[in-house]
């Protein structure tokens, strides 16, 4: 057998091939809902659709068939070596605001290990009263897609639509995850509508397309340090960025970003503050085109906004959780009509340093700040090239291989 590797970068001249994913095993057997009293006419379709999970778990595992048409669940709960999947023209929908039960995530794995959820069929998270009770007094709302603590599990081919709150999930202790060929979208006012958030060790983002109202995915160091993550072939749209942060303090490190478009959203966005950080290094992004994204880079250690003069930025002790940003590349990278360059902002304790732009051109209304931040390096033509103001502004930072303006 063949091992199936990718090639993940690690700094700027060191790349190192690492096993992709473990993808779940899942014996044969097949267990479809209808055949333990789903329907498209019921109201709560969550005890059968749960029925049929058990019973293929009793049996040692298997497939859990969600045929073609809609069915209304409430949340259920899937086992180890259990795939659910939902065929051509199905849709499984979330019960709606009022009628939902609890705030527990729709489809919940925690704790378990080869699962799979596959099938060219849809999930319906039915947003939109949630988004607006939300809007009004801040409701608990649930995920759709959630994982604490799993092993090996896929998410591949579905579509996720309207979630009530973030689409996909894992945190904690997860390894060896793919999410492949995904489709999520949601309006870009949707709040918390995240994509991908994800936790842990060995992940694989390949293929998906994903348009939300918060971070596209969002990597985080909370619980466990966050290491050996690939998202490429990716199209992104609405939303906040391709996210770390913010909560690092565990560290994030070994990340490649390959081979991506961003249209109308966020870009490359790393955010964190000085009571939530950690190390964040090792990073890569390759092969991006960003059309009409208001900030392509942004980098920053002051989350949720950054000091709006650095001459007036206050230090603060270095502690547990000062953000550490460094060994960052960015290479091949093209992005028109941004608003901004924007920035690359550390601390005036804690620079970011190492940050190397090669082949990266932006073209943006104003230009790109870079303040607190040591051996940034522009090579290979990249430029910032704006309408108006200077194209690049520096504050304590040592920047070469392109003009710079004092601040």
């Amino acid at each position: 057998m063949k091992l199936k590797l990718i090639l993940l970068g690690l700094a700027f001249s060191c790349q190192a091939l690492v096993a992709a994913p473990t993808l779940p095993v899942i014996p044969s057997g097949t267990f479809t809902i209808t055949s333990y009293g789903a329907s498209t006419g019921s109201s709560n379709n969550a005890t059968a659709i749960q029925n049929a999970i058990n019973a293929a778990s009793a049996a040692g595992g298997g497939t859990v068939v969600v045929p073609s048409g809609t069915f209304l669940s409430g949340p259920i709960t899937m086992k180890s070596k259990v795939c659910l999947n939902l065929a051509s023209g199905s849709t499984l929908k979330m019960l709606a605001y009022g009628t939902y039960p609890g705030t527990t995530a729709f489809i919940d794995f925690s704790g378990l290990n080869n699962v799979k959820i596959s099938g060219s069929g849809t999930i319906d998270g039915q947003g939109s009263a949630w988004w607006t009770a939300f809007n009004a007094s801040k409701v608990a709302r649930p995920g759709v897609l959630n994982g604490n603590n799993c092993t090996e599990v896929q998410i591949t081919g579905v579509k996720l639509l309207n979630a009530p709150n973030v689409n996909i999930s894992f945190h904690y202790t997860c390894n060896n995850i793919t999410v492949d060929h995904v489709t999520v979208s949601a309006p870009s006012t949707s709040p918390n509508t995240d994509g991908i958030d994800l936790e842990g060790t060995n992940f694989l983002i390949d293929s998906c397309n994903i348009s939300c109202g918060d971070d596209m995915i969002a990597i985080v160091g909370s619980h466990v340090r966050s290491q050996y993550i690939v998202v490429q072939n990716c199209a992104f749209g609405t939303g906040h960025g391709c996210s770390i942060g913010s909560y690092t303090s565990n560290g994030v490190d070994h990340l490649t970003v390959n081979n991506c478009t961003f249209i109308g959203g966020g870009g490359i966005r790393i955010k964190t503050s000085n009571d939530r950080g950690g190390t964040v290094q090792y990073l890569t992004y390759s092969n991006l085109t960003m059309t009409g994204v208001a900030t392509p880079i942004w980098i920053s250690e002051w989350y949720a906004s950054d000091p709006s003069n650095p001459t007036t930025a206050a230090t603060s002790a270095v502690t547990a959780t000062t953000p550490i940003y460094k060994h960052i590349l960015i290479q091949n990278v093209t992005a028109t009509g941004a608003s901004s360059g924007h920035n690359i902002y550390g601390r005036p304790e804690s620079h970011v340093s190492d940050v190397v732009l090669d082949n990266v051109k932006i073209t943006a209304t104003t230009g790109m700040n870079i303040f607190f931040a040591d051996g940034i390096v522009f090579k290979n033509g990249s430029k910032v090239t704006v309408s108006s103001g200077a194209a690049v502004t520096t504050y304590k930072s040592t920047v070469t291989g392109v003009t710079t303006t004092a601040y």
